[in-house]
């Protein structure tokens, strides 16, 4: 890219950040230098790539060219993406002068909101061509999520451990966990993503509840939840099983199929569920409904069969679809695994009868075209698994290599971002089956969460 159209816009995009702390929106003041920069970018991008503008080892830095004058003649950009927490930003074709103003407003720190998040902020500017990568994430956002995880998985497990004792677990704990993986959810859902496939025999149960408390909230983010709503998603995903811990261990845990009697037992969790809640203090009445009204299907069959006629909370089915992907995705005693992309296809059968066609089309589309976890053939030759969605592009994930050319696990795997174009030779051309490749890919996302 030429270095001067860069440094050009640059400082269009200085003048504007100038003038948009002088004069309020819809100032004619701003009119002009924010057409300068909406020209500048709008010429950038013609070249079909992306911008990326951010801070690298503390250098300005624009479409991977360095401009080494952060103090002096950058001091206004740089400054205000560090203020922000903005670790970079990323501009895509199509952005308008509306996006860009919003993106300044946020920027200079004066909007209305400026104590939201900034997730919250993109979307009250509605910046559709742009989007940006905050401090906290990377390597922090990661060792976070393995955190969290943990936590949350001690948690459960103190949690049942409670009931069966029959006392009464602490919302606030419960709640706290939620709150814990919303933020990470809200920032970067890959790591959380992740972390919901790395699968444990031992543990299902409650591994099982963290997992479907992770895919409720990246399914809410995706639906665009407000806040306070995601969260109560959240903890619905979470406290879904919460019943069976009133339901004989042997039932629970029994490999073959269940006869008439158990099969009721087991059926009656749900009910046992919403009453725990309802001991539970601070639980929101929403949470309750969908734990009650998870395994009632879209065409009112399912159970609690009495409620059938009764009127449904709308995201009640979304923890159904958690809890069925999660299921569909981890090895039983009575059932091997699917492979994520083959049980995003069952759901996707599934809708109109199981669960309502509109939802499940999103769930899929929050999944991504090749679901983190997913083992993928290159056009190289080489196998990966897909460890991290790309937003921008669904066909072109983050992987991380596993077979060569030859079909050898390699000793030391490699992470690959297909999305940059020197890496335009590796797209995917196939899904394969992990198991008969050898690959073990809890193993390799625990490296990639690593790494």
């Amino acid at each position: 890219m030429n270095r001067q159209l860069l440094a050009e816009c640059l400082t269009h995009l200085q003048g504007a950040l100038k003038v948009s702390a002088l004069y309020p929106e819809g100032h004619p003041g701003i009119q002009n230098p924010l057409q300068n920069v909406t020209r500048g970018l709008s010429t950038l991008l013609e070249a079909g790539h992306p911008l990326v503008l951010g801070i690298v080892d503390d250098v300005l830095a624009f479409d991977e060219i360095p401009f080494y004058e952060t103090d002096t003649v950058w001091r206004t950009i740089f400054s205000a993406l560090r203020g922000r927490g903005i670790e970079s930003i990323t501009f895509q074709s199509g952005i308008e002068a509306n996006e860009i103003l919003g993106i300044l407003h946020i920027l200079k720190g004066t909007d209305s909101g400026e104590t939201a998040d900034l997730a919250t902020l993109w979307k009250q500017h509605d910046i559709r061509h742009a989007s940006y990568c905050d401090t906290l994430l990377g390597d922090d956002v990661r060792v976070s999520a393995r955190r969290t995880y943990e936590e949350s998985l001690g948690l459960v497990v103190e949690m049942m451990t409670e009931l069966r004792m029959g006392r009464i677990p602490s919302t606030r704990s419960v709640i706290e966990v939620v709150d814990g993986m919303g933020e990470i959810i809200l920032q970067d859902p890959n790591a959380l993503l992740g972390m919901a496939m790395l699968k444990s025999y031992d543990q299902y149960t409650y591994n099982h509840s963290v997992n479907v408390s992770i895919f409720c909230l990246a399914l809410g983010r995706h639906l665009e939840l407000e806040r306070d709503e995601l969260l109560t998603f959240g903890l619905a995903g979470l406290l879904h099983d919460v019943g069976k811990v009133r339901t004989n261990e042997s039932i629970i845990k029994k490999s073959g199929m269940l006869d008439d009697e158990e099969l009721r037992l087991i059926k009656l969790h749900p009910e046992l569920g919403a009453e725990i809640l309802d001991s539970m203090q601070g639980v929101d009445p929403a949470a309750r409904a969908m734990v009650l009204q998870h395994h009632v299907r879209f065409d009112r069959t399912g159970y609690p069969e009495r409620l059938a006629s009764a009127e449904i909370h709308p995201l009640a089915e979304g923890v159904g679809l958690a809890d069925c992907y999660d299921a569909l995705t981890t090895t039983r005693a009575y059932q091997r695994s699917h492979h994520p992309s083959d049980a995003a296809r069952i759901i996707q059968r599934c809708a109109g009868a199981a669960f309502r066609p509109e939802l499940a089309e999103q769930f899929i589309a929050m999944l991504g075209t090749y679901p983190v976890g997913e083992a993928v053939r290159l056009a190289t030759g080489e196998v990966a698994v897909v460890t991290a969605k790309n937003p921008l592009d669904a066909t072109s994930p983050v992987v991380r290599i596993v077979l060569d050319i030859d079909g050898n696990l390699l000793e030391e795997t490699r992470r690959v971002e297909l999305a940059d174009p020197s890496e335009a030779r590796r797209r995917i051309v196939a899904s394969v089956n992990s198991l008969a490749k050898g690959i073990d890919v809890a193993t390799i996302l625990q490296v990639d969460l690593k790494d």
